[in-house]
């Protein structure tokens, strides 16, 4: 029997709504979006049209994957990131809506520099320095990271975005910050992995499917903040400006650390659940680094 579109999309629904998918209804129609090229309106005005059936079994397919938890980003092969588009899959984090509130602090912080040199570092998809780049086009923004995978779909979407003013450097946060002298920077940004190690394999099975070392933050989650406000906070200038997504109960420990490392005016921005999920500061002095110092043990 020919099934119209609307019957696709409630079969869908249906199918994932008894496979405990969150929001089935938003992802059985983006997934005959993508398959179909029908949106919602397209469904409204059309939706008793025959489905070709080569597309349902497509349709379907997929269906049956988002059943079994894979990312519905990575299905579709791209998402969208404050009005940008990003390729991304297997190997690259997925851009969330979390992640736009540092990016949007971010914003805020350089577009008051006439010409600001930023650099996003733990950069993935290249979602923060690729929007940086776009909407500050006299800034220059060096995108860092090490992942392999990760890098490639950077280079893509930098490339995608004709974001030009995007460099993007493969390297290791850890260790990187050697290549730069102190004072280079006016921003730094970073989504840094900050998931505490144990509860990974406790969260929602669509993590599984997402690098996990974009997500494990170590022991306690604040590996990498230590890392970057210690060695990478001497990159700044004076009067520079670090700027962190966190996760909801690291705001404060951030701060102190902070802090401790010569920043000041240090704040926040809430996203929708009312978190602290982006924390700054200004970098009032440089600090020499003490490289002989072994602070940070492997996890």
């Amino acid at each position: 029997m020919t099934l119209t579109l609307e019957e696709v999309y409630r079969q869908g629904r249906q199918t994932l709504e008894r496979a405990g998918v969150p929001d089935a209804d938003f992802d059985s129609l983006l997934l005959t979006e993508h398959v179909f090229g029908a949106d919602r309106t397209a469904l409204i005005l059309h939706g008793d049209r025959p489905a070709d059936g080569e597309l349902c079994r497509r349709f379907f397919s997929l269906i049956d994957e988002r059943c079994t938890g894979r990312p519905l980003q990575y299905m579709i092969g791209k998402w969208n990131f404050m009005g940008f588009d990003f390729l991304v899959g297997e190997g690259v984090l997925i851009p969330r809506d979390d992640t736009e509130v540092a990016c949007e602090a971010a914003l805020e912080l350089a577009g008051k520099m006439d010409a600001p040199r930023i650099i996003d570092l733990c950069s993935g998809s290249g979602a923060i320095a690729v929007t940086l780049g776009k909407l500050l086009p006299r800034a220059q923004v060096t995108a860092l990271e090490l992942s392999d995978e990760a890098f490639s779909y950077l280079e893509k979407n930098i490339e995608l975005n004709g974001a030009k003013n995007v460099t993007p450097v493969k390297g290791d946060v850890a260790s990187a910050y050697d290549d730069w002298e102190d004072g280079s920077f006016d921003l730094i940004v970073s989504n840094p992995p900050y998931i505490v190690t144990k509860q990974i394999d406790t969260l929602q099975r669509e993590l599984a499917f997402e690098p996990r070392m974009a997500l494990d933050g170590g022991e306690d989650g604040l590996y990498f903040y230590r890392i970057i406000t210690k060695y990478w906070g001497t990159k700044l200038r004076k009067g520079g400006y670090l700027v962190y997504e966190t996760g909801e109960d690291e705001h404060e420990p951030v701060r102190d650390d902070m802090a401790e490392h010569g920043f000041v005016d240090i704040g926040y921005k809430l996203d929708l659940q009312g978190y602290k999920r982006a924390t700054f500061g200004r970098q009032t002095s440089l600090f020499e680094k003490r490289l002989d110092e072994k602070l940070f043990k492997p996890f």
